[in-house]
């Protein structure tokens, strides 16, 4: 059979499927996979852990807030009905007497004071109570009587253990300093006398004892632990023999670091916050009578002995929360102290 002349053309080979090609599988994925199913509980449960611990932190602040007012609102209340139940009873041995009433006025005298030592012995730190010491006092030198300095005594001894049992309490978290000086010198118009302090001094060679003004640096431990330094300078300006009464100056810097408060050469009036003059009698009481300071802290002079020969004081640095109840904070006070607690938790 013979060829056409058209040629055939040779035929295509149909190329062949090829199977689909398997990528390898990484090691890390499953690791991915899994930190990503996982990442979305853990961020929920972190974020409501710290929004639930930021609410139960604001809440606590809150509670504590209501809780601090409401101790102040009991604190007044309690207050004024123990005075109230007080003054109604203990007056009535202060007040004029039935005339018909025989009884002599030593008698009464020594009924008082009995009334002032139960009185002070457990409510010297919520009544003023030297008013009472005074008028006893003032009683006790109208009449000439061979007792009368035994009565004087006797009220000056009540007075004298009111004062050391609250210098005591004072002396926990404050400081509390002695200083003696010469009666002879205070009662003379041509000298000074001075007063000699014991180990809370500021060694000062160009002064020597009882020969001029020292200075006292005193520290104070503050209700939210931190340590507070001032010098004080303690003067007697004059006595009172008569009323038997000291006058003093007290000078008093702003809170200064340790090592300021032992330098002897300190700038008092550049530092300076607190520069008063006033009298302190055996009745003054430093729970209750005492000057206030810048950060809720207040300082306090006592005078606990006045003979013939010695006059000795007592200075005292201590916060108010070792005050009186009857000295209440000032507002402005316990919204600095509000302010400064909810900064400090910030901080923390």
């Amino acid at each position: 059979m013979s060829e056409t002349p058209e040629a055939r053309e040779p035929e295509k080979e149909t190329p062949q499927a090829q199977p689909p090609q398997i990528e390898p599988v990484s090691k890390t994925r499953p690791l991915i996979e899994l930190a990503k199913v996982l990442a979305l509980p853990l961020v929920t449960l972190v974020l409501g852990y710290w929004f639930n611990a930021s609410l139960n932190e604001r809440q606590q602040m809150d509670t504590n807030t209501r809780l601090y007012i409401e101790m102040q609102g009991r604190r007044e209340e309690a207050d004024s009905n123990l005075r109230k139940d007080m003054f109604n009873s203990i007056l009535q041995t202060f007040m004029p007497r039935d005339p018909a009433a025989r009884i002599s006025s030593e008698d009464l005298i020594r009924q008082q004071t009995l009334s002032l030592e139960l009185l002070a012995a457990n409510f010297h730190e919520s009544l003023d109570i030297a008013p009472l010491f005074k008028d006893v006092e003032r009683r006790i030198a109208i009449e000439q009587r061979s007792t009368n300095a035994e009565l004087r005594q006797r009220l000056e001894s009540v007075a004298l253990q009111v004062i050391e049992r609250q210098l005591t309490t004072m002396a926990d978290v404050g400081s509390v300093e002695r200083g003696d000086a010469m009666t002879a010198q205070a009662k003379s118009a041509d000298s000074s006398a001075y007063l000699m302090f014991g180990a809370r001094i500021v060694p000062n060679s160009a002064i020597n004892p009882g020969q001029g003004v020292s200075r006292l640096c005193l520290t104070m431990q503050a209700d939210d632990g931190s340590t507070y330094y001032r010098q004080f300078t303690l003067e007697i300006a004059g006595l009172d023999e008569r009323q038997r009464e000291v006058m003093v100056r007290l000078v008093v810097t702003k809170p200064i670091t340790n090592e300021q408060c032992h330098q002897p050469a300190l700038d008092m009036v550049a530092s300076g916050e607190v520069d008063t003059n006033f009298s302190v009698g055996l009745f003054d009481f430093p729970m209750i009578d005492n000057t206030r300071l810048s950060n809720n802290q207040r300082a306090a002079v006592s005078l606990i002995a006045l003979t013939p020969d010695v006059i000795s004081l007592k200075v005292a640095y201590f916060p108010s929360s070792r005050a009186s109840l009857k000295d209440k904070p000032y507002y402005e006070e316990m919204t600095r102290q509000l302010v400064g607690g909810r900064a400090r938790r910030s901080d923390k």
